[in-house]
């Protein structure tokens, strides 16, 4: 069963659909921006016998989404968190950094997004980012 849970910067918990994600927030700062943010998400893969299989399955519609969201500039980077390394690693997870106007955007891109329709991701925890500029 997926969960969805969203921490706010008030440690409240508020319970969404029972079929999306789990959303952690972690909070470093107070204040609504009209800036574009970055944000990385780190989402985690169920862990039934059949997890690896429904991630492959969607996988060419979620790389299909992902890639308009790269061309638009939304998504910086992104990739599969593995098992361990060498031959027998497995995908088990993600990480993604985005530029959006908001949490509330990245989120709703990733309720959208095949690996949690199609029941991959566990959970997501969306993080405020800032990428390091090197002068």
């Amino acid at each position: 069963m997926f969960k969805s849970i969203i921490t706010n910067p008030a440690h409240k918990i508020a319970r969404l659909a029972s079929s999306a994600p789990v959303y952690q927030r972690a909070f470093f700062g107070s204040g609504l921006s009209t800036v574009r943010q970055q944000f990385v998400i780190i989402a985690k893969d169920y862990d039934d016998e059949e997890a690896l299989t429904r991630r492959l399955s969607v996988r060419p519609a979620h790389l299909a989404a992902t890639k308009d969201f790269k061309a638009s500039g939304k998504l910086i980077l992104g990739g599969a968190i593995m098992s361990e390394t060498g031959e027998n690693a497995k995908m088990i997870g993600s990480v993604m950094i985005m530029n959006a106007d908001s949490e509330q955007e990245v989120q709703a891109i990733l309720e959208k997004d095949p690996y949690v329709t199609g029941k991959v991701w566990e959970s997501c925890q969306i993080l405020p980012f800032r990428t390091a500029k090197w002068e």
